[in-house]
């Protein structure tokens, strides 16, 4: 038996160089949730593809979103005026609560950007939101056991090579807990139909092939951008 005792709140953890995924759940029934998922349907059975070059997200891919084509008059125009002001109340707590600066007041907004449809065999290249952004979101509209998750690629320089280099801890370590993410080059995070994910603007991430489903899944992509005060 070991001479030493040692209580649970011994060790002082630091999530150093950590890159914070933030999860809040939507209620539906403060927007017409119903409402857009039919439109962006309706949408959808006009044309299973909709990704013109101009709207290509890190390259190209197979799929149905808005991105860059809002205005586009063969489709429907989603009327995002009630969930905006949900979101609105969302990043107002999300400033408040959850980030730490050193100003106590400063400016931002937010832009919808995108919905996305997905059915089988469809997918999203990796890609991030940096060049204009602080922070993205996704908001998961209709999502079901059987719908891929947010795929996340590890900045750390060192990620795509540690299950190599040092492969006894990297199979040891359980790959289902956040805390051990820094070990694997990809990583996901799990989520429910009505939560949003709110995370740093520069972290990549990518949708896989999604597999059989009877559902689209569908997701809504915002961008936050912090302004001078």
């Amino acid at each position: 038996m070991s001479q030493f005792s040692f209580s649970k709140n011994d060790f002082a953890k630091t999530n150093l160089f950590s890159c914070p995924i933030y999860n809040i759940r939507i209620d539906p029934n403060l927007y017409d949730k119903e409402k857009i998922i039919k439109d962006i349907l309706y949408n959808k059975n006009l044309k299973n593809t909709r990704n013109d070059p101009h709207q290509f997200i890190g390259s190209a891919s197979d799929i149905h979103h808005s991105y860059l084509d809002f205005n586009n008059e063969d489709f429907r125009i989603i009327n995002y005026e009630k969930l905006s002001v949900v979101y609105l109340e969302i990043f107002k707590e999300f400033f408040s609560k959850e980030l730490f600066t050193t100003k106590e007041s400063f400016g931002y907004e937010f832009e919808i950007v995108n919905y996305s449809a997905i059915t089988e065999g469809q997918w999203l290249p990796v890609h991030n939101h940096i060049d204009f952004d602080d922070f993205a979101t996704v908001h998961y509209l209709n999502f079901k056991e059987d719908h891929n998750l947010t795929i996340f690629k590890n900045p750390a320089i060192f990620a795509p090579y540690i299950k190599h280099i040092r492969p006894k801890i990297h199979n040891i370590s359980n790959s289902k807990i956040s805390d051990n993410s820094y070990l694997y080059e990809w990583f996901t995070i799990p989520v429910k139909e009505d939560d949003m994910i709110i995370f740093p603007a520069a972290l990549d991430h990518e949708i896989a092939p999604q597999g059989p489903t009877k559902e689209p899944r569908i997701t809504i992509s915002s961008n936050i951008k912090i302004n001078k005060i």
